[in-house]
């Protein structure tokens, strides 16, 4: 039997799997570890693929140097060289040319390395916000003075489970254990979102509300529990008074609130039911929610009939959204930004002007931007608008193909010495390498070690031996040799001692949010999930040759004109995508649904329909 190694899943997921990698002659077998006591032995199907990820035949494996519209290979010294004296050139005219864009293609901390790198340069450009959790993280802070979760073992002690807008069926699947060990101790569990998710089926109730129903819902929920005299934990709260005054207003009634969410009357009292009557009720905020113009407002509300209902700052309630990944980590030792940013929304039109001369220099690793940003087309116009992009990945994405030079990096299980926590639960991980890269790889932080040299700056000691970085800023993580760990430095039930504003109380949202995502040009929203097989756009080119698929309602407004499994234009007012039509009864007729993750030289990449517009909170 071959070597089994330990290590943990770096993928932009919240569960921060530990795993078990089996080496054997005829190749590699990616087990969950049984002792880890959250995620218990079992992986997703992702993970499941990463092997053939690995050993894929379209991995860059050689620095490559753009040649009109193709790439030629060069040595590592000629590309290294060739990085440096463009990054040095801009330097030197103008620091706040450089830009770095770094996003979450791993969550290991040690790639928080590559951002100390270029924090240390001086007065670089990096980005602000983003588009993934940031307005959640806003909001909530704006509400406690922190953004913290309660454990998934808490669940224990919750009489009511409340998934809002969360699909843990397709994100963070160690979730639903401890859900269906809580149904059976007789915890009710109730699903609200736009149509019957996977997770519907573990659930006890379902309540299907409109696009951008969320705060409507919430204070719908509010308003009904305020009319029968059932708002509790009041004194530790602002705003108490200024809320109660708007629900009171005789034209905001219980039947205007919900039919502005989408839903019944009866909905809505089901749900007061539940945070009435059964708390403990602990509560899960989805990551796509608040991906939404108001989505801060959607989050911030959603609190609020939390803390009003009695359910924040107890064992098995929370308003649980994002526990903090890196918490506890000691990042004193890491450059910190000094310079300008690029709001992550409008991140083409913000490239695009701050062109100053053709000597821009920009550098991305761990991230997709062409498909992952608003605006494909524009991102991809603007990389190749003068500056000299260096793109440091495996495969020749979009985003790579604007590169002038392109760095292969190592993957998942090629890299050492790292930790990673989890964004949903709160135990961290230990990851060490269980397999070599192949021949002429690199890994990121080995690439910006070698670029200082090449610029002639001191040696700087953390890109000299991360190894002992990592462990100083791990150091109140791990007490002993374990391979994970629960996270001490994580609450044990969040806001039980106060919370973390400056007044020491929760601050309540405040008036309604008039703000809208509707364009009555266009009828339908667009809904873009996961997908089971794949994280964000790390597919290969063989798994897109099938046309991209579009589900809506039958009812919805065109469909009329269509077939089930026809051919169809699916425009925005940015362009138009090909894809399948499949009518979905289930779904809502205002919207229409395509997984994210497509590639844009593939005609797959939903974000060249997506406008660039920011949220309320959170850039």
């Amino acid at each position: 039997m071959g070597k089994q190694i330990e290590t943990a899943c770096t993928y932009d997921c919240p569960d921060a799997c530990a795993l078990l990698v089996q080496k054997e002659s005829g190749g590699v077998e990616i087990k969950g570890n049984p002792d880890h006591p959250i995620t218990r032995g079992f992986v997703c199907k992702r993970i499941r693929k990463h092997v053939s990820r690995l050993a894929s035949p379209n991995r860059i494996t050689s620095p490559l140097l753009r040649h009109g519209s193709c790439f030629r290979e060069i040595t590592w010294d000629r590309a290294l060289d060739m990085v440096a004296g463009a990054l040095e050139h801009t330097l030197s005219n103008d620091p706040s040319g450089v830009i770095h864009v770094m996003g979450g293609g791993s969550l290991g901390v040690r790639k928080l390395l590559v951002e100390h790198f270029f924090h240390s340069l001086g007065p670089v450009t990096t980005l602000a916000g983003g588009v993934c959790d940031e307005t959640g993280i806003a909001a909530q802070t704006a509400d406690f003075g922190d953004c913290c979760g309660h454990d998934y073992t808490d669940l224990q002690n919750s009489n009511a489970i409340v998934l809002w807008g969360r699909n843990p069926s397709l994100t963070g699947i160690h979730l639903l254990p401890f859900i269906k060990e809580a149904q059976g101790r007789g915890a009710r569990v109730v699903l609200i979102d736009l149509w019957k998710t996977p997770t519907a089926a573990h659930c006890d109730d379902f309540i299907r509300l409109a696009p951008g129903g969320d705060a409507w819902l919430a204070l719908a929920v509010l308003k009904s529990l305020l009319d029968r005299g059932a708002w509790k934990s009041m004194d530790a709260i602002e705003g108490v008074d200024d809320l109660k005054s708007m629900l009171q207003d005789e034209a905001l009634t219980v039947g205007v609130l919900a039919a502005r969410a989408g839903v019944d009357e009866q909905s809505v009292f089901r749900l007061a039911k539940v945070y009435g009557q059964k708390a403990p009720v602990a509560t899960f905020i989805g990551w796509g929610l608040q991906r939404r113009t108001a989505g801060g407002y959607s989050v911030r509300a959603i609190d609020a009939l939390c803390a009003l209902s009695g359910n924040v700052g107890i064992a098995g309630g929370g308003s649980n959204y994002n526990p903090g990944r890196l918490r506890g980590l000691d990042l004193s030792m890491l450059a910190k930004p000094r310079g300008d940013a690029i709001e992550t929304p409008f991140f083409a039109d913000m490239l695009n002007s701050r062109k100053r001369s053709a000597a821009g220099f920009i550098y991305i690793n761990g991230s997709n931007p062409v498909t992952q940003f608003a605006d494909s087309v524009g991102v991809k116009r603007a990389l190749g608008a003068g500056s000299f992009v260096v793109v440091a990945d495996a495969f020749l994405t979009d985003t790579a193909r604007c590169a002038d030079v392109i760095l292969p990096s190592t993957l998942m299980l090629e890299e050492e010495h790292d930790a990673v926590g989890s964004y949903a639960h709160h135990f961290v991980s230990r990851v060490q390498r269980a397999m070599d890269p192949p021949r002429g790889v690199k890994e990121d932080v080995e690439i910006v070690r070698r670029i200082r040299k090449r610029l002639g700056l001191l040696s700087d000691p953390l890109l000299d031996d991360p190894t002992a970085c990592i462990a100083r800023m791990t150091r109140d993580w791990f007490s002993d040799a374990g391979m994970f760990c629960r996270n001490p430095r994580q609450p044990g039930i969040p806001f039980e001692e106060g919370f973390k504003t400056s007044s020491g109380k929760m601050k309540l949202v405040g008036r309604l949010s008039d703000r809208a995502d509707e364009d009555p040009r266009y009828p339908l929203l667009l809904l873009s999930p996961k997908r089971r097989e794949f994280e964000h756009s790390q597919m290969e080119p063989e798994e897109q040759t099938e046309p991209l698929v579009c589900e809506i309602n039958p009812k919805a407004r065109g469909a009329e004109r269509l077939l089930d499994g026809q051919m169809a234009s699916l425009t925005s007012p940015l362009g138009s995508l090909t894809v399948r039509v499949k009518f979905s009864k289930d779904l809502d007729s205002g919207v229409c649904v395509v997984a994210q993750g497509g590639w844009l030289m593939f005609g797959h990449a939903v974000n060249a329909l997506v406008q660039q517009r920011a949220t309320d909170l959170g850039q």
